[in-house]
């Protein structure tokens, strides 16, 4: 199948800002890509109509004969239920899975129906127990992530350090682990994001800056603000659904090997990252040329001691724009479509 007879229905996640940010980024590579397509934002009509008759709607236009789709596309995929995929006769579909290996097991049942599952985690990916999984890791969208000059951004937006994201345990340790050194140095540290499992007498409250899901443009613009962006991944032990070490979605026990969005974003908007080094693919896609890593509180107090006080601090320009050429050239949301089409051709 060739792009010229390939229609593709995209339909986003029903989560209003946490997979927008992958959903614009394959629609902007079908742009690029000149792949014929049709956008359906389920995140905007979620708010209006209630879920059943959200799907009832996505899956009459996807079966519209005139429209003649191809492909029905859904980001993220979770929520999806049975039926749309039991009935979508000739149109094959595409779940490009986001959350693995968190929220694997509720999508598990559902891959015999399923024609393609592109899974961001590699070992699920990779995984020889089913059939039709394949490995597509989450990017940056080079249309929404860019350099904005700091003496352009709102002084809201600055900081020495900052955090965006789910304030999970593992991250909480680590962030509070910098307070001492924040506080002697008076550094700007600033914490964004979900806040909803930091405890009541944590010294991390101080340094919340803004208690909600940033939006992605917003997002952009706190990387660009920052002299060093935050990677903490997300430990898969913890569930922050029954708050517990017990993960009901992930009974499969598949380690978590590969990156989140965040790692390609950052490079993009040619900031400074330092990254958690506990996923192999963390030193498998950067190197220290690049970005600066940590493992542990005492490794990240050095590095980032080391990079804003230090001899890394003369390095710093130099990595972000290694890093930067490497995502740019490797790690968007076009090279993620250029595989999948090449699947989907086969």
């Amino acid at each position: 199948m060739t792009v010229n007879n390939m229609k593709i229905l995209v339909v986003s996640d029903a989560t209003k800002f946490a997979l927008t940010d992958v959903y614009n980024g394959y629609i902007h590579a079908l742009d690029q890509l000149k792949i014929p397509y049709e956008s359906h934002p389920y995140h905007h009509f979620r708010g209006i109509c209630s879920d059943a008759t959200c799907f009832h709607r996505i899956h009459s236009i996807a079966l519209t004969k005139p429209k003649e789709f191809t492909h029905i596309m859904f980001i993220g995929g979770l929520n999806v239920p049975d039926y749309i995929f039991d009935s979508l006769y000739h149109i094959k579909s595409i779940v490009v899975a986001t959350e693995d290996p968190h929220t694997f097991d509720p999508m598990k049942h559902k891959l015999q129906k399923i024609d393609y599952y592109f899974s961001n985690e590699r070992s699920v990916g990779t995984s020889k127990r089913f059939k039709n999984t394949y490995y597509c890791p989450t990017a940056g969208d080079s249309q929404e992530c860019g350099r904005i000059p700091r003496d352009f951004l709102d002084e809201k937006y600055r900081s020495d350090i900052v955090f965006l994201g789910a304030i999970y345990p593992n991250r909480r340790k680590l962030l509070e682990s910098l307070i001492p050194l924040v506080k002697e140095h008076k550094l700007s540290f600033k914490v964004c994001g979900h806040v909803h499992y930091i405890p009541k007498s944590s010294p991390l409250w101080e340094y919340v800056f803004d208690a909600r899901t940033i939006p992605h443009m917003e997002t952009v613009k706190y990387y660009n603000g920052a002299k060093i962006v935050l990677n903490m991944l997300r430990d898969t032990t913890w569930n922050p659904r029954s708050k517990s070490t017990k993960n009901p979605y992930n009974r499969s026990k598949f380690v978590a090997e590969s990156l989140n969005p965040r790692a390609y974003e950052v490079p993009l908007c040619q900031s400074f990252m330092l990254l958690e080094d506990t996923r192999s693919e963390a030193r498998e896609i950067f190197t220290e040329k690049e970005v600066g890593f940590f493992s542990d509180e005492e490794s990240l107090n050095e590095r980032v001691k080391y990079f804003l006080f230090g001899e890394g601090k003369e390095l710093m320009d130099d990595m972000i724009v290694r890093a930067y050429n490497k995502v740019s050239t490797k790690h968007t949301y076009l090279h993620r479509m250029l595989s999948i089409k090449k699947i989907l051709e086969q």
